[in-house]
């Protein structure tokens, strides 16, 4: 009999790259031979993927921290189901799924922290840390400095970053040509592309600084994939930069890769602590050279100058001439985007980030059985 596990996403609303990475492992550790099975808001995104997917589901809602309507329905299937793992992944679903598995001796209750902020209180810290979860993964070292830092034991903490199925990302449907001449980018131009969120922090006004000082040195084209909050600004801002004819918005793409295989670089300027960047590991799974910020995970990804390149972050002249070198040199663009593909691959896959986690399941269940769980045998 193998491991039971419930992955939690009670609290996730709609989709998003942390959605996405619990249904892909979860996909990854059914194929294993684990039980798995998604607690998820009813009628929501991970719901109904998961049943595309083939993957069970159960519904619970968890719509803040303290809210307590469906801990008893949690804690029945946990102990009905006899559950060995619980892997919760948001703030939202640290307090009551964590207390509905402490309560029922689940016996590896892991918590994923994909955010780089700390816990509110040293009260919280005490809490997650020590009593309601068994261990702590973070997906960059970065994330894993900011919990030390607010007191969470080091032995408790592992890092194991985000992972991407290169494969499938790589198969792209439409092809390069025909995508840039739907976004209507000449093949002399160099496009670049910026993709997500259109939030602050995500650094497109910086990118927009950027482009503007390198005037009409170099044929660019920039795409923007993605909408959001400051979508009306950036617009506002394209337009008092001058730059109409230079940028393109493609609104919210489900193809993403698609538009990623038809760009020449791939930006993410972000301006705070990104955590681990899926789009940059998206573009070197599709061999584009990427540039990066010196914040949160991302240089733990780009090797600056080998696998991209790496600048400060909000400084607008520093990203324009990232830029600019590799709009002059397209050798280098190549040598960069085939050495990015090589990294993922070697570091950052879904097959690499399933291992890690597989291998935490087991460590954490032997060192439990060792305290008094239940024996079973383990999935091979």
């Amino acid at each position: 009999m193998s491991l039971s596990v419930l992955q939690v996403a009670t609290g996730f609303p709609s989709w998003g790259g942390t959605e996405l990475h619990i249904l892909n492992l979860s996909d990854q550790l059914r194929l294993r031979g684990y039980d798995v099975t998604i607690a998820c808001r009813p009628g929501r995104w991970v719901e109904e993927q998961a049943m595309q997917m083939g993957i069970k589901t159960v519904p619970i809602r968890v719509m803040r921290q303290g809210d307590w309507q469906d801990f008893g329905k949690l804690r029945r299937y946990l102990r009905e189901n006899k559950t060995d793992v619980m892997h919760a992944h948001w703030s939202l679903d640290m307090v009551v799924p964590g207390f509905a598995a402490r309560m029922e001796d689940v016996p590896v209750r892991i918590l994923t922290r994909h955010m780089p902020y700390p816990f509110k209180s040293p009260l919280g810290t005490f809490l997650y840390s020590r009593v309601l979860f068994t261990r702590m993964v973070t997906v960059s070292n970065s994330v894993r400095e900011t919990l030390l830092k607010c007191g969470v034991p080091p032995e408790k903490v592992q890092v194991i970053h985000h992972g991407t199925d290169i494969e499938a990302f790589a198969k792209t449907t439409i092809e390069r040509k025909v995508i840039r001449q739907d976004l209507g980018i000449p093949e002399d131009c160099v496009a670049l592309g910026i993709v997500g969120r259109i939030a602050p922090e995500k650094g497109h006004a910086v990118l927009l600084d950027a482009l503007s000082k390198l005037g009409d040195r170099y044929p660019l084209r920039l795409v923007i994939v993605g909408s959001g909050p400051d979508e009306s600004e950036m617009k506002q801002k394209i337009q008092a930069l001058g730059l109409s004819g230079k940028v393109v918005f493609t609104g919210f793409r489900d193809d993403v890769n698609n538009v990623i295989a038809a760009l020449d670089i791939v930006t993410v300027p972000s301006t705070w602590n990104e955590p681990c960047s899926a789009v940059i590991q998206q573009g070197m799974a599709l061999s584009k050279p990427v540039i990066g910020t010196l914040t949160g995970g991302s240089p733990e990804m780009i090797l600056d100058g080998e696998t991209g390149l790496l600048v400060p972050p909000s400084d607008s002249a520093a990203l324009a001439g990232a830029v600019e070198t590799l709009a002059r040199d397209a050798f280098l663009r190549r040598r960069l985007g085939t050495a990015g593909r090589e990294r993922v691959e070697s570091h950052f896959s879904l097959q690499i980030m399933t291992d890690k986690i597989e291998a935490l399941y087991r460590r954490e269940y032997e060192n439990a059985r060792g305290a008094g769980a239940p024996e079973k045998v383990l999935a091979s």
